[in-house]
């Protein structure tokens, strides 16, 4: 713990030390987050690059890093500071965990190019409420730098706990996960979407299985968390399972295509081991939602040999990647695009991709 103390001290904005957490993983290993409340306001404030107003209050947010190091990852800044409901502290722990989440499931830290991999969330009294995803400039020091920045506007109106969990994984979304674009509505990028889908659906999971806690998550209890997911997540897994790919739908934009290639993605995170899931974020090679089918084939190919649950229930026929992988436990009725559609034989089927 006296580490962790004095890796904040050196790192952390001017101010004393008022409290601190230090948490767990979501795994179960070592503690890995630290979250460090100053109990005085920055002298000077810290203006925002976006608008210029002013933060008088931050709380800084620790993560442990693979050489034993603890490194500042996020740095949330508020202009208000409460006994209790303070929405700075949810904010950071939350977002912690999701950088647990990508760091252990996606093996994907933040981008070194941007202020030394901090994210600076910004929670502020005015703009219109919602939240923004923004990279930007900004002179901290007398240096001029590049930065990751995330804006909630309106805090006043940043008071439901599953919305509050959605807007926080959303932004997050832009700020870190591979960019696929070109859908036009409801926005451009689709990294936001797949970044609330997934990360709630984690929380969900994690909660569900006494890992984590509502406060993990903004306060969102288990019932409406369950609730959300099945609502925005699953019925678009499904889809994926029944229908494939659909790369002409990918091609398209619009909303049905940012919801197919959630789909493919949401699916691929059920079926796919972790790592190759993470793996395939990564192989898409280009912002176009019509290559990550592919990328999804080629993480399998890359593989080691597992085992699949059939996704939609037991006996029913579904789309999965397979390359030239060879399958145990299921019959192939139709190839495309090097997915193929299997009907199980067994409970779980078993995915062997092709040697080296």
């Amino acid at each position: 713990m006296l580490a962790w103390i004095a890796c904040a001290a050196a790192l952390a904005q001017p101010g004393s030390f008022g409290t601190m957490t230090e948490l767990a993983s979501f795994s179960g290993e070592e503690r890995r987050i630290l979250l460090a409340v100053p109990d005085e306001k920055l002298d000077p404030p810290k203006p925002s690059p976006r608008n210029g107003w002013l933060f008088e209050w931050v709380v800084n947010a620790y993560g442990r890093q693979p050489n034993g190091a603890h490194a500042l990852r996020f740095r949330v800044f508020s202009q208000e500071r409460k006994a209790e409901g303070d929405r700075a502290p949810l904010v950071a722990r939350m977002l912690m965990r999701l950088w647990d989440f990508n760091v252990q499931r996606l093996n994907l830290e933040h981008a070194e190019a941007y202020n030394n991999r901090i994210v600076d969330v910004y929670l502020t009294w005015g703009g219109k409420a919602g939240g923004e995803q923004r990279f930007d400039e900004d002179t901290e020091g007398g240096r001029r730098r590049k930065v990751n920045t995330i804006y909630i506007y309106d805090l006043a109106s940043f008071t439901d706990p599953v919305e509050m969990a959605r807007e926080v994984a959303h932004e997050y979304g832009h700020a870190v996960l591979p960019p696929v674009g070109g859908f036009r509505e409801p926005e451009d990028w689709g990294n936001g979407v797949l970044g609330e889908r997934l990360y709630l659906r984690w929380l969900r999971d994690e909660m569900r299985a006494g890992r984590l806690k509502p406060i993990d998550a903004m306060g969102a209890e288990l019932p409406s968390l369950d609730a959300w997911v099945r609502r925005n997540c699953d019925a678009l897994a499904e889809q994926a399972a029944r229908s494939g790919p659909r790369l002409s739908v990918l091609a398209a934009g619009g909303p049905a295509a940012l919801d197919a290639y959630v789909g493919v993605a949401l699916l691929a995170d059920s079926v796919l081991p972790r790592k190759a899931f993470g793996r395939s974020l990564r192989l898409t090679g280009s912002t176009k939602p019509t290559d990550y089918p592919a990328a999804v084939v080629a993480a399998v190919e890359e593989s080691q040999p597992f085992e699949v649950r059939p996704p939609l229930g037991p006996g029913q026929a579904f789309w999965m990647p397979l390359g030239e992988s060879k399958v145990a436990g299921a019959k192939v009725l139709q190839r495309a695009s090097g997915w193929a559609k299997l009907q199980p034989t067994a409970a779980t089927v078993r995915v062997v991709p092709p040697g080296p």
